[in-house]
C-alpha cells in the first residue's frame, strides 16, 4: 500500500500528547513494510525519509485547508492517516482514498466550554464531518471507543497508545543533581505534568495542595508543562496565595523529568476528562511510588487499580484521602507498562485497513 500520514501539525508547536502520538504512529508505520509518505509543513523535523512531502508554506490555515488536500490528490495514495488533527473538509471527495483520522477524546462535544475559541469554531466542525465521512476511526482507549459509539456509525478501532521507550529502564537517567536546579529535596515535593488548561482541573489540585501544606508547610508542588488557556480569577488568586510553594518548570529534558518523577513524594493528575493520560504511567515507569488520579473511566482502564483514585467535586473527601495516605508504604506491582502497544497494533493490523 501507498500510505500518507499528515504530520503538518508538528511544525512550530510544542510537542505534547497528541504530537507525540503522531510521531510514534509514524515510526510504527515505517516498520510495516508499506510505502510510507509523511507530509510535513515547512520541514521534516523527524528523519530523512526520502518519501517525505514538504509543503513549504508557514500559514497553518492555508496548508490544512487548501494545500494538504492538493498534495494528497497529487500523491495518489491508497490510505491517509490523520493522527493529530482532523482531515480537511474536501478530502472525502477522493473516492479511491481511505481517510482514517484518530479521535483522541470527545472534549469538543462533551466539554466545549473548556476549549479555546479556535478549537471550538475551527476544529469541532472538522471532527463532526470526520465522524460522518471517514472510512474508519482510530482511537486510543476502550473508554473513548465506547463513547464514540454514540457519535458515529463508522468502524472504530482502538490501536491504543504508548508511553515512550525513553521510560524503559530509567535507572541510568536518574540524577539527583537535577533537583538542585529548583532547590528541591527528595520526597518533599509533589509533581504534576500536563498542559495547564481547564480540562486538567488545575484549580482542584491547588486546593488540595493548599490543605496538605497545613501538615507539611515546607512541601512544594512542581508543575511541568506549558501554560495553556482559560482565565479564572480564583485560579490566579490560588497561584498568588501559594507563592513559592509552587514551582513552574515549563518544558524540561527527559532526564530532568524522569528524575523529578523518581524523587517525588507523589504524582497527581486530577483531570476532569482524558482520552488516555500518559503522564501517570510515565511517573510509574520512572519509579514514583505514589500516584493520585481522579476517578474517571480512563484511569480505571489504564492504571489497573494501582493508583489512588480521588473523587471529582469532593474537595474535603479528596483532601482527607491525601492527608491520611501513608506515603512511605512499600508496594510492588506486576503491572505491565504499555511501551510498544501502538507499534504492535499498527504493524499487526495494517493489512486490514
Amino acid at each position: 500500500m501507498k500510505i500518507a500520514i499528515d504530520l503538518t501539525p508538528l511544525y512550530n508547536r510544542k510537542i505534547t500528547g497528541v504530537e507525540i502520538y503522531g510521531i510514534e504512529f509514524y515510526e510504527a508505520l515505517l516498520k510495516t513494510g508499506e510505502d510510507i509518505y509523511p507530509i510535513f509543513r515547512v520541514k521534516n523535523t523527524i528523519d530523512d525519509n526520502r518519501n517525505a512531502v514538504i509543503i513549504n508554506v508557514e500559514n497553518r490555515l492555508v496548508v490544512e485547508n487548501l494545500l494538504l488536500s492538493k498534495e494528497i490528490r497529487k500523491g495518489k495514495f491508497d490510505v491517509v492517516f490523520f493522527p493529530i488533527f482532523p482531515p480537511p473538509f474536501d478530502i472525502y471527495s477522493i473516492k479511491s482514498l481511505k481517510v482514517i483520522p484518530t479521535i483522541h477524546d470527545l472534549t469538543i462535544f462533551k466539554y466545549p466550554n473548556m476549549l479555546t475559541l479556535g478549537a471550538k469554531y475551527y476544529l469541532t466542525p472538522k471532527y463532526r464531518v470526520a465522524l460522518k465521512y471517514s472510512d474508519k476511526i482510530l482511537t486510543i482507549s476502550e473508554s473513548i471507543k465506547d463513547e464514540l459509539l454514540s457519535y458515529t456509525k463508522k468502524s472504530i478501532i482502538n490501536w491504543a497508545n504508548n508511553i515512550s521507550l525513553d521510560y524503559y529502564n530509567t535507572k541510568n537517567k536518574i540524577d539527583e543533581k537535577y533537583l538542585t536546579k529548583w532547590r528541591l529535596s527528595k520526597n518533599n515535593y509533589f509533581i504534576s505534568v500536563s498542559t495547564i488548561e481547564p480540562r486538567k482541573n488545575f484549580k482542584y489540585l491547588l486546593k488540595i495542595f493548599e490543605k496538605t501544606l497545613q501538615l507539611n508547610p515546607d512541601a512544594k508542588l512542581v508543575l511541568v508543562g506549558r501554560k495553556g488557556w482559560g482565565k479564572d480569577s480564583e485560579l490566579k488568586m490560588l497561584i498568588d496565595k501559594l507563592g513559592e510553594s509552587l514551582i513552574f518548570t515549563d518544558f524540561i529534558s527527559t532526564e530532568e523529568l524522569i528524575t523529578l518523577y523518581h524523587y517525588a513524594k507523589a504524582f497527581f493528575l486530577l483531570s476532569i476528562y482524558e482520552g488516555f493520560g500518559r503522564t501517570p504511567l510515565e511517573a510509574l515507569a520512572a519509579g514514583c511510588k505514589n500516584i493520585f488520579v481522579t476517578d474517571i473511566p480512563i484511569f480505571r482502564e489504564t492504571m489497573n487499580d494501582i493508583a489512588t483514585f480521588l473523587p471529582l467535586n469532593a474537595l474535603d473527601e479528596s483532601t482527607k484521602i491525601v492527608n491520611e495516605y501513608d506515603f512511605f508504604k512499600a508496594e510492588t506491582h506486576s503491572f505491565q507498562l504499555p511501551f510498544s502497544v501502538l507499534e504492535y497494533n499498527v504493524v499487526s493490523n495494517i493489512k486490514d485497513i
